[in-house]
């Protein structure tokens, strides 16, 4: 079990709530531009975990970032940080299964189903579904991460038809 927290560590990624300075280069991009800007945040994000590159996180998320996970547990940036250096053995993947984002205003949200795979040290493969919501920000002439939200998601559905054979008995 404490693998699948440190794992589920991994999915995150972002909002927070201080109020936005109305300078042109402080002023959130129009939507489309917006849109994309948040996506390639998420890829970013994704790829600093999956290099465990704990500077790259400092900078695309806030400073005020908070992450929470199953239980309702809450961890701080550094915090965050120190958790994917810590997880155990190779992360093989982090896949984008869904995807949506929003843009209001200032404020981008994220939402989707993300799998990871991870190779420990004894060679045993773990793979972990999650659905998340990451709530971002825009401040100082970008965008930043500042709250993920992750979960256990429901497990996929068989796709060889076992489910429905076992309902039927």
């Amino acid at each position: 079990m404490p693998r699948l927290l440190l794992l589920t560590a991994v999915l995150a990624a972002c909002a927070c709530s201080h109020p936005p300075l109305r300078s042109p280069t402080n002023m959130s991009p129009e939507p489309s531009r917006a849109h994309r800007e948040l996506l390639e945040l998420e890829h970013s994000v994704t790829q600093a975990i999956r290099e465990r590159n704990g500077p790259r996180l400092r900078e695309l998320l806030g400073k005020d970032f908070v992450f929470r996970g199953a239980g309702d547990v809450e961890t701080d940036l550094e915090t965050f940080i120190s958790s994917v250096a810590a997880i155990p053995g190779t992360i093989l993947d982090i896949e984008m299964l869904t995807m949506r984002g929003h843009v209001f205003g200032d404020t981008g949200v994220l939402t989707g189903t993300q799998r990871a795979r991870v190779r420990l040290p004894d060679g045993t493969e773990v793979t972990d579904l999650q659905t998340f919501t990451d709530v971002c920000q825009w401040r100082e002439g970008r965008w930043h991460m500042v709250l993920a939200h992750s979960l256990p998601a429901a497990p996929e559905a068989p796709s060889d038809g076992a489910a429905t054979a076992a309902t039927a008995r």
